[in-house]
């Protein structure tokens, strides 16, 4: 399943992000993983959490982008949860590319079995209208 949390800028996605990953890490049977495009909030996340940084893998587009999602699953095949707090920083596109991204991350997920909760610089209105069941309240 894929996953969005909605809002724009300072509205508290990350930290929303990051209490749903440290509620549900002990939940889970398998592994989870957070990735974010810095390090800023790698302390906030419980030791048990794959914090990656993907600014350190130099993505330049959201091809990139799946490439290194699928190579993070394809290390650990117990992931069971993958947060992308920022996917337009992460991913380097935007809004006109947002159903793609998820149409994409939706065939991991389903072929995978893991699930996705992403955050996105949006209101739920702004959302295109096939995605507006995948946000979380």
């Amino acid at each position: 399943m894929v996953q969005l949390v909605c809002g724009h800028s300072g509205t508290g996605k990350t930290r929303r992000m990051i209490t749903m990953a440290n509620s549900a890490i002990d939940k889970i049977h398998g592994s989870m993983v957070f990735l974010e495009a810095n390090s800023r909030h790698i302390f906030d996340l419980d030791y048990r959490i794959r914090y990656i940084n993907t600014k350190e893998f130099g993505l330049t587009n959201d091809e990139e982008f799946q490439g290194f999602v699928c190579g993070v699953i394809a290390t650990d095949y117990d992931i069971e949860q993958v947060y992308i707090d920022g996917l337009y920083k992460i991913a380097k596109s935007g809004k006109e590319r947002l159903e793609t991204l998820i149409e994409r991350l939706d065939y991991l997920s389903k072929t995978f079995d893991v699930n996705f909760i992403i955050s996105v610089n949006h209101d739920i209105e702004d959302i295109p209208e096939g995605l507006r069941d995948r946000v979380i309240d």
